[in-house]
């Protein structure tokens, strides 16, 4: 019996060892690398943190209204070029329609408006164009955007690239 309680008590101290070594500190600060696509808004490059981000906001997009929202996590490029994570800016692009958001879909048809998060200001969309160039429900959409101008008189919003972002459907 006594053989038996040393051999658990063994087992048990290997397991704690291990689970010590997986969880230390690597060798390069503890940074918490993220991976991100490149937003361009008025001709600045962003880091926007979409999909394959462990950390991210959801678009989201209900069936049977034909609505929804992109949310645009972004943060300095050069934070994240140095694997640093932190968005500092949200944008909001809200669609309507009256049709599925699918693949070949252009923004431009579902009256889209903007919102800088914290301005609380929508802008109307004026050109350009947003193409859905890859949708996996409940996963993630991937827009494609070219050129696309939202404005309002006095500000406008520019926006250029290609992001991948989380995508939930209700």
């Amino acid at each position: 019996m006594k053989k038996l309680y040393s051999t658990i008590v063994l087992l048990a101290m290997m397991v704690a060892a291990l689970g010590l070594t997986a969880c230390g500190d690597d060798d390069e600060g503890n940074r918490f690398n993220q991976d991100y696509d490149v937003l361009q808004i008025n001709g600045v490059n962003y880091a926007c943190y979409g999909y394959r981000c462990a950390i991210t906001f959801s678009s989201s997009w209900n069936l049977t209204k034909h609505s929804g929202k992109l949310m645009l996590p972004c943060g300095n490029l050069s934070d994240a070029q140095k694997g640093e994570y932190d968005y500092d800016y949200m944008y909001e692009i809200y669609l309507k329609g009256k049709e599925e958001l699918k693949n070949g879909s252009k923004l431009e048809n579902f009256s889209p408006t903007f919102e800088y998060v914290g301005d609380s200001k929508k802008l109307d969309y004026e050109s350009g164009s947003a193409t859905i160039i890859d949708k996996q429900n409940d996963n993630y959409i991937t827009v494609k955007f070219d050129s696309f101008t939202f404005g309002n008189g006095s500000k406008s919003y520019t926006l250029n690239g290609t992001v991948q972002l989380d995508f939930d459907e209700d």
